[in-house]
């Protein structure tokens, strides 16, 4: 029997209503059902940099952008060897610090890849110099231990953690706690 045949006259109405019943019985019986859905691992982003011969990796959400060195840094007289200057950043001033001279006493030699972290922070961001960005890591959040590896020349309290990524380990390093450093603070000369 054809949809046609049910439709007009008197008792249309129901044949119609038991094709549609009939139609959807059948589409059901041949449907392919939803594909599986997949429980997806937690995952932890972080940015990738290397200070010197070291690489560390930021949480994401502390990291605002990743900046070429500003071309007009100005020095600010008075200030730790580290502090390398206020820079415009899209008419905000934005202090620049040399994370390496900070860490381990002997400044960037710039390079094609330095670049700058702009760190988020509440009251103002500020800039860390940095030799290289490899770029964004997701890790599995079961991966992550509270047992840092260890990182030459950098504060423990610095280094909040680790994951491992195969025969990798990558020392999480936190913007937050280096903003909160009583060395860090004390910028004046």
């Amino acid at each position: 029997r054809s949809m046609a045949d049910t439709v007009p006259g008197a008792g249309g109405g129901e044949m119609l209503l038991q094709a549609l019943v009939e139609l959807e019985r059948r589409c059901l019986e041949h449907a392919a059902g939803l594909p599986k859905q997949e429980i997806r691992a937690e995952v932890w982003a972080g940015v990738l940099f290397q200070v010197g011969d070291v690489a560390l990796v930021a949480p994401l959400q502390e990291i605002a952008e990743v900046l070429e060195v500003p071309r007009d840094i100005t020095p600010v007289h008075g200030t730790r060897p580290w502090v390398r200057g206020v820079a415009n950043n899209r008419g905000t001033l934005l202090p620049i610090f040399d994370l390496q001279a900070f860490l381990f006493g002997s400044a960037i030699t710039l390079n094609p890849r330095t670049r700058v972290l702009v760190v988020r922070q509440e009251e103002l961001p500020y800039g860390l110099m940095v030799r290289d960005v490899i770029g964004i890591r997701h890790f599995d959040i079961s991966t992550r231990t509270d047992e840092a590896p260890e990182v030459r020349g950098v504060p423990d309290e610095l280094v909040t953690g680790g994951f491992a990524s195969g025969s990798q380990r990558y020392a999480v390093f936190s913007t937050r706690d280096l903003a909160l450093d009583t060395r860090f603070r004390q910028a004046a000369a």
